[in-house]
């Protein structure tokens, strides 16, 4: 195909600019902000309001994608529509000669379904003897570039043999490799045509050749070719002194019966011409001068340019003069009619027989029928419709003596009907007609062969008149014969108005192919044509008939095509623009798991182009993901038509992370694919995280300063306790001490004593002077000793923590375990406690377990003290994690793990 004129105005879309309009209307639909905090900065509103931006414009232009997508397969549809059901078989081959397209009429031509074809290799279905030249026949069109034409026998799947005649051009694809579009035209009937005609020329020239009789062709009663006989019977030597000659040549003046020679001749001629044959008696000289007398027999046979008479020429001087000559001309006469495949058949009127020989009985479907035989055997045969027709020129001509030239059809016994052409003429005795003579042959492929063309014809006619095409034939010096078709009413012209004007002055565009085409070759070509400002496609196809002297030009309107093909081209440019100018990577997938798509982001990722990914299949063009069972689970999922998303993956090979969504593709309601969208999330993490990390940060200071502010305030009040109030009691004792013993003094120096240890305790628990002078080991040694044993035996295990910890993180141990030992002793019930604090991998464990009644876990009454609810929050504001375990009647577990910086 040629390329398109220039001067087609293709505006290249201003892509900055329709960036900046999409985010523009992508920043006036951000009408919600997500809440932060108050004290929030200005940038951190401004990041936020700019994701959000972000992400109302991906789902823009995803909204955008499938419209255009949606675009493109209305378009495709259509195109599938004209290539599917396309009357020429269409293929295209990979560079390996597998078929990797094809359309219906294809299909029907090989025998098999679409997708049984798919794949295969198209030499299979070519006769072994013809694959070499197409081996070589798909060479050339990958060499040379140009149409190449071959025509080969293949075989049918059910084993029939055809003839076709490929047509293919070279294209390259996306690749970048050379695929071959193949048209499949079926010629066998015009192979099997020409093969029987040849068949047909060779038998009738060795019968021609061969024979004993002069045998001769006549083109306008003159001679144009004899055989070797004919040569002997004149005593000629070379075909030349013959040929041209009229037929009176080498005969006297006038016949015996004083006809001039050259006069008989003719109406002989005519004669022959009317009747289709005509049979006579001829005195003729031999070149020595030595008279003799021939019988001729001229047949007609006719021709679309004329007429052509077959003569057969017999000596007859001898059989003149002996009647076993007559018998030997009888058997030569039947030579010929066998010959000329004629049947003799008689109608005996006196007896109603009729005689027909075996071939006449052979032509009338009834080979085993007797001769002579009824009439009605014959009559039978005739076609119902035809026979008052035949018996009308019968009796036509037993009474008014003209012969009989009819073609009627006959009714084999197996139904099949046929044709014949019937010649005869009445003879008579005594002025009364006594029997019937005549010829009868099969014309039945004469015939279906008329009916067919006129068939064509009118289908011709139909299409011409309906479907957007012009037809012109065109003379050797590039005027129109004819021009005519819908399509001239596309550029404004009526039928066979262009008639006798010149191609180039019509179209001086079409001047280099019209040149090509009057040389003798064929052309193929797009013109590009302007009616009423529009634009006008038409693709032309054209021959050069050498038979006729004249070039065939066929023009079919491809004006929408082109003109869909020109958007669907601009938009899948800009498509492809599209997905190459997102910050996502795009990654589309056939239902093989082979790569279709792979936007620039995904080859600046992984370091490879587009060009050298397609095709491959995803565990190699995407190892990372691949090797991922759960990234695998989730393309699977979306093969099944289920969209999964991921959220935070971490790319393997890759020092980034992404949320992955995984969509799946459907062209025309079928499942086609997958497609993968994956947003680098890296710096959007690392941002969340630094912000948990300085809100963390920031909690631990409120914390420490709580806590700072807590112990403080305990160590106040204990040192109130202790200085105050203990020794006020203490003083109280001394002086009740040195009093008279009595019961009542002995009562309250007892109760002195215990509000004296009750106090310490209460001092104790609220600033354990001991933490801050000696350490955590032993402040919590000191808190196990200080409860009875016989209230709970408690197990402490400690370990590595021989080198001081924060002290925020110190008091929140001891705190934790002194709150979760009273919890034990208090709603336990637990005759066992074990308790255990150790430093290893930079981290703090801190494990409570008792065997008391248990509880629901899952409920915590932040009602009883600080109570575990407080625990967990300090242990969060820590940085640390805290779990509970527990059942009722089997006991509690709680576990503290606390970070060490």
């Amino acid at each position: 195909m040629n390329e398109l004129e220039p001067g087609l105005n293709h505006h290249p879309i201003d892509v900055p600019a329709a960036l900046r309009d999409l985010r523009a209307r992508a920043e006036r639909r951000a009408l919600v902000t997500h809440s932060l905090a108050p004290d929030a900065s200005p940038e951190m509103h401004r990041l936020v309001q700019d994701l959000q931006t972000h992400q109302i414009e991906l789902e823009m232009q995803y909204e955008e994608l499938l419209l255009a997508q949606a675009t493109a397969e209305a378009s495709r549809a259509q195109y599938v529509d004209l290539y599917d059901f396309a009357p020429v078989g269409y293929c295209t081959l990979a560079p390996d000669s597998t078929l990797t397209q094809l359309n219906l009429q294809a299909c029907q031509l090989l025998g098999l379904v679409r997708q049984q074809l798919l794949g295969r290799r198209l030499a299979l279905f070519v006769v072994p003897s013809y694959r070499h030249q197409f081996a070589e026949f798909v060479e050339r069109i990958q060499q040379h570039q140009a149409r190449q034409v071959l025509a080969v026998e293949m075989r049918h799947y059910d084993g029939n043999i055809l003839f076709v005649r490929l047509e293919g051009v070279a294209i390259p694809d996306v690749g970048g490799n050379q695929l071959c579009r193949l048209a499949l035209i079926d010629i066998t009937e015009q192979r099997q045509a020409r093969r029987e005609l040849e068949l047909s020329e060779r038998r009738f020239r060795i019968l021609f050749d061969q024979s004993q009789d002069g045998m001769l062709l006549m083109r306008d009663n003159r001679f144009v070719d004899c055989n070797p006989a004919t040569l002997r019977l004149l005593g000629l030597i070379e075909k030349s002194q013959l040929i041209g000659q009229h037929a009176a040549a080498f005969s006297p003046e006038r016949q015996p019966d004083g006809q001039l020679s050259f006069t008989l001749a003719q109406q002989y001629w005519e004669h022959a011409l009317r009747w289709g044959h005509a049979r006579f008696e001829w005195c003729r000289y031999r070149s020595n001068g030595e008279q003799f007398w021939e019988d001729v027999l001229l047949t007609a046979i006719p021709e679309t340019d004329g007429h052509v008479v077959h003569a057969s020429w017999r000596d007859i001087t001898a059989e003149k003069e002996s009647p076993r000559l007559m018998r030997e001309s009888e058997e030569q006469l039947q030579m010929a009619l066998t010959a000329s495949e004629a049947g003799v058949w008689t109608i005996e009127y006196v007896t109603s027989e009729i005689t027909w020989n075996e071939r006449a009985r052979s032509i009338c479907g009834q080979p085993e029928a007797p001769s002579p035989a009824p009439l009605q055997f014959l009559q039978q045969a005739i076609h119902p419709d035809d026979r008052e027709a035949v018996a009308a020129h019968l009796h036509r001509a037993a009474t008014e003596e003209v012969p009989l030239d009819l073609e009627h059809r006959l009714i084999w016994p197996d139904g099949s009907i046929r044709y014949v052409s019937a010649f005869g003429k009445v003879m008579r005795e005594l002025g009364r007609p006594t029997r019937f003579v005549g010829l009868m042959r099969d014309i039945t492929t004469r015939r279906v062969a008329e009916e067919e063309l006129g068939y064509k014809n009118r289908l011709l006619s139909h299409i011409l008149q309906n479907l957007p095409i012009i037809l012109s034939q065109i003379k050797p010096d590039g005027h129109f014969l004819s021009v005519e078709g819908e399509g001239l009413r596309r550029i404004g012209i009526q039928d066979n108005e262009l008639v006798g004007h010149s191609l180039t002055d019509a179209f001086p565009s079409l001047a280099k192919p019209a040149n090509e085409l009057l040389s003798g070759r064929a052309v193929r070509f797009l013109d590009r044509a302007e009616y009423e400002g529009k634009p006008v496609f038409f693709l032309n196809y054209g021959f050069f008939d050498a038979l006729r002297q004249q070039a065939v030009l066929l023009g079919i309107d491809v004006t929408e095509s082109e003109e869909q093909r020109e958007k669907l081209q601009a938009e899948k440019e800009f498509t492809k623009r599209l997905l190459d100018n997102t910050i996502d990577c795009v990654i589309a997938l056939d239902t093989d798991l082979r790569v279709t798509a792979w936007n620039n982001r995904v080859a600046a990722v992984m370091g490879q182009p587009e060009a050298e990914v397609l095709g491959l299949p995803f565990e190699n063009a995407l190892p990372g993901m691949a090797e991922d069972p759960e990234i695998r689970d989730l393309v699977h999922r979306a093969l099944a038509g289920e969209p999964v998303a991921y959220a935070n993956w971490p790319w393997r090979h890759q020092p980034i992370i992404m949320d992955l969504n995984v969509i799946p593709l459907h062209q025309q309601g079928v499942l086609s694919g997958v497609l993968i969208l994956a947003r680098d999330v890296t710096e959007r993490n690392a941002l969340q995280a630094e912000a948990t990390r300085l809100k963390l940060r920031q909690q631990q200071e409120v914390l420490s300063a709580i806590l700072t502010t807590q112990e403080e305030e305990r160590r106040r009040i204990s040192e109130s306790l202790h200085n105050g109030v203990g020794q006020l009691l203490y003083a109280t004792r001394l002086n009740l001490e040195n009093l008279p013993s009595t019961e009542q003094t002995r009562t309250s120096l007892h109760l002195l004593s215990e509000a004296i240890r009750a106090t310490r305790d209460i001092s104790f628990e609220l600033t354990p002077s001991i933490l801050e002078d000696f350490g955590l080991e032993l402040a919590l040694r000191e808190l196990v000793k200080r409860i009875p044993a016989h209230s709970l035996t408690i197990d402490l295990n400690l370990s590595g923590l021989e080198k001081p910890l924060p002290r925020s993180l110190e008091t929140t141990v001891y705190r934790s375990v002194q709150e979760l030992l009273n919890n034990v002793m208090k709603h336990a019930g637990a005759q066992e406690v074990f308790v255990q604090v150790a430093r290893e991998d930079g981290q703090v464990h801190v494990s409570v377990e008792d065997d008391g009644r248990g509880f629901e876990a899952e409920v915590i009454d932040p009602a009883k003290g600080i109570g575990l609810a407080g625990i967990r929050t300090r242990v969060g504001l820590l940085g640390g994690t805290f779990a509970v375990q527990s059942r009722p009647g089997q006991g509690t577990s709680i576990t503290l793990t606390f970070p060490v910086s």
